[in-house]
Protein backbone atom coordinates (compact mmCIF):
# COMPACT_ATOMS: atom_id res chain seq x y z
CA UNK A 1 0.00 0.00 0.00
CA UNK A 2 1.40 3.41 -0.99
CA UNK A 3 1.82 6.23 1.51
CA UNK A 4 -1.12 8.11 -0.09
CA UNK A 5 -3.35 5.04 0.21
CA UNK A 6 -2.33 4.61 3.85
CA UNK A 7 -3.15 8.26 4.61
CA UNK A 8 -6.57 7.93 2.97
CA UNK A 9 -7.27 4.64 4.77
CA UNK A 10 -6.38 6.31 8.10
CA UNK A 11 -8.73 9.23 7.33
CA UNK A 12 -11.52 6.84 6.36
CA UNK A 13 -11.02 4.86 9.55
CA UNK A 14 -11.08 8.02 11.68
CA UNK A 15 -14.20 9.38 9.96
CA UNK A 16 -15.99 6.03 9.80
CA UNK A 17 -16.57 5.75 6.08
CA UNK A 18 -15.00 4.73 2.80
CA UNK A 19 -14.70 7.36 0.07
CA UNK A 20 -15.64 6.37 -3.46
CA UNK A 21 -12.69 5.89 -5.83
CA UNK A 22 -13.21 9.27 -7.54
CA UNK A 23 -13.12 11.05 -4.17
CA UNK A 24 -10.02 9.11 -3.11
CA UNK A 25 -8.19 10.19 -6.27
CA UNK A 26 -9.22 13.85 -5.90
CA UNK A 27 -7.98 13.89 -2.29
CA UNK A 28 -4.40 13.33 -3.41
CA UNK A 29 -4.35 14.93 -6.88
CA UNK A 30 -3.80 18.68 -6.57
CA UNK A 31 -4.27 19.04 -10.35
CA UNK A 32 -7.84 17.73 -10.17
CA UNK A 33 -10.12 20.59 -11.30
CA UNK A 34 -12.31 20.23 -8.19
CA UNK A 35 -9.61 22.05 -6.20
CA UNK A 36 -10.15 25.18 -8.30
CA UNK A 37 -13.96 24.90 -8.27
CA UNK A 38 -14.40 24.84 -4.47
CA UNK A 39 -12.56 24.53 -1.17
CA UNK A 40 -12.09 20.77 -1.37
CA UNK A 41 -10.92 19.37 1.96
CA UNK A 42 -7.69 17.37 1.74
CA UNK A 43 -5.45 15.27 4.00
CA UNK A 44 -2.71 17.90 4.32
CA UNK A 45 -2.72 21.64 3.77
CA UNK A 46 -0.95 24.64 5.28
CA UNK A 47 -4.49 25.95 5.88
CA UNK A 48 -6.30 24.37 8.83
CA UNK A 49 -9.71 25.06 7.27
CA UNK A 50 -8.80 22.88 4.28
CA UNK A 51 -7.68 19.84 6.29
CA UNK A 52 -10.45 17.27 6.29
CA UNK A 53 -9.73 15.75 9.69
CA UNK A 54 -9.28 19.11 11.44
CA UNK A 55 -12.52 20.49 10.00
CA UNK A 56 -14.51 17.40 10.94
CA UNK A 57 -13.02 17.26 14.46
CA UNK A 58 -14.17 20.84 14.97
CA UNK A 59 -17.67 20.31 13.52
CA UNK A 60 -18.22 17.14 15.60
CA UNK A 61 -16.73 18.62 18.78
CA UNK A 62 -18.88 19.03 21.89
CA UNK A 63 -17.65 22.64 21.97
CA UNK A 64 -19.01 23.42 18.50
CA UNK A 65 -22.09 25.65 18.84
CA UNK A 66 -24.05 23.52 16.34
CA UNK A 67 -22.45 20.10 16.79
CA UNK A 68 -22.69 17.83 13.77
CA UNK A 69 -24.03 14.28 14.08
CA UNK A 70 -21.54 11.50 13.40
CA UNK A 71 -23.27 10.51 10.14
CA UNK A 72 -22.31 13.83 8.46
CA UNK A 73 -18.78 14.24 7.13
CA UNK A 74 -17.74 17.61 5.67
CA UNK A 75 -15.62 17.33 2.53
CA UNK A 76 -15.94 20.64 0.63
CA UNK A 77 -17.01 24.24 1.05
CA UNK A 78 -17.69 27.38 -0.93
CA UNK A 79 -15.52 29.19 1.63
CA UNK A 80 -18.35 31.04 3.38
CA UNK A 81 -18.96 28.76 6.37
CA UNK A 82 -21.07 26.33 4.39
CA UNK A 83 -20.20 22.71 3.71
CA UNK A 84 -20.98 19.88 1.38
CA UNK A 85 -21.16 16.75 3.48
CA UNK A 86 -21.32 13.04 2.96
CA UNK A 87 -24.42 11.75 4.69
CA UNK A 88 -23.62 8.20 5.76
CA UNK A 89 -26.70 6.09 5.18
CA UNK A 90 -27.67 3.25 7.48
CA UNK A 91 -28.30 1.16 4.37
CA UNK A 92 -24.67 1.53 3.25
CA UNK A 93 -25.46 4.18 0.63
CA UNK A 94 -23.86 7.56 1.13
CA UNK A 95 -25.39 10.71 -0.31
CA UNK A 96 -24.21 14.31 -0.54
CA UNK A 97 -26.03 17.12 1.24
CA UNK A 98 -25.48 20.85 1.53
CA UNK A 99 -25.23 22.46 4.96
CA UNK A 100 -26.19 26.13 4.73
CA UNK A 101 -24.44 28.26 7.39
CA UNK A 102 -27.57 30.40 7.87
CA UNK A 103 -29.51 27.43 9.29
CA UNK A 104 -28.76 24.93 12.03
CA UNK A 105 -27.71 21.41 11.09
CA UNK A 106 -31.13 20.12 12.19
CA UNK A 107 -32.86 22.76 10.04
CA UNK A 108 -30.71 21.80 7.07
CA UNK A 109 -31.43 18.10 7.51
CA UNK A 110 -35.17 18.70 8.00
CA UNK A 111 -35.56 21.07 5.08
CA UNK A 112 -37.83 20.29 2.15
CA UNK A 113 -35.32 21.98 -0.19
CA UNK A 114 -33.12 19.25 -1.64
CA UNK A 115 -31.86 21.24 -4.62
CA UNK A 116 -28.28 20.93 -3.41
CA UNK A 117 -28.46 17.25 -2.46
CA UNK A 118 -26.89 14.62 -4.68
CA UNK A 119 -27.26 10.83 -4.69
CA UNK A 120 -23.54 10.27 -5.37
CA UNK A 121 -20.19 12.01 -5.13
CA UNK A 122 -19.87 11.77 -8.94
CA UNK A 123 -23.10 13.69 -9.48
CA UNK A 124 -22.01 16.35 -6.98
CA UNK A 125 -18.61 16.57 -8.70
CA UNK A 126 -20.17 17.03 -12.16
CA UNK A 127 -22.53 19.70 -10.80
CA UNK A 128 -19.75 21.70 -9.11
CA UNK A 129 -17.55 21.64 -12.20
CA UNK A 130 -20.49 22.65 -14.39
CA UNK A 131 -21.36 25.71 -12.29
CA UNK A 132 -17.76 26.68 -11.48
CA UNK A 133 -15.48 25.51 -14.29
Amino acid sequence: MSNEQTVIADIEHTLGLRFCEQHRKALVDPSDPIHEACDFLVPNSPYELLRILDVNRELHSLEHPDQWPSFLIAFASNGCGDYFAIKIGGDGRNTITYIDPDRSVDENLGSDDHSMDFPTFSEWYRHILAVRP
